[in-house]
């Protein structure tokens, strides 16, 4: 009982930033498109897209609890957002290039999946320095 009152203190801690609103909102995109990729959606038989989406959603969940160390979690951002873009090139070169087509029907639309966490991570990291300024500014004040 006791784990899951701190569990629920952290959150509410946590929920209080916006944003780790939207952390989580790019760890929701991310699991969807690790799911894809295990669903076969984006290529049939090719399970690395869960393997390294699911690698990424991870450090997305994990840099959300890190919300006292905010040097820390912009880094761990760049990181996720390096990632994805290293997922999101090997998926058009997989469905683009591999499978014969010049040009991208309507039904590759899940490529943008991982566009959409990106921007939400640079959204993300824009508030953490928000947060870091005015951190540093009330520490000038005192």
């Amino acid at each position: 009982m006791a784990i899951l009152y701190y569990f629920c203190q952290k959150l509410s801690k946590m929920l209080q930033r916006i944003q780790s609103v939207y952390m989580f909102t790019a760890f929701i995109l991310t699991a969807f498109y690790a799911y894809m990729g295990y669903l076969g959606l984006i290529v049939p038989n090719c399970y690395k897209y869960t393997v390294i989406g699911g690698l990424i959603s991870i450090l997305i969940l994990s840099n959300i609890f890190l919300y006292k160390n905010r040097k820390l979690q912009i880094k761990l951002n760049y990181l996720a957002i390096f990632a994805l873009v290293v997922l999101l090139g090997l998926s058009i070169y997989q469905v683009g290039f591999l499978s014969g087509e010049k040009q991208f029907s309507e039904k590759d639309i899940k490529l943008l999946v991982p566009v959409i966490s990106i921007v939400f991570l640079l959204i993300a990291n824009k508030y953490i320095k928000r947060d870091e300024r005015l951190v540093k500014s009330v520490d000038r004040i005192r």
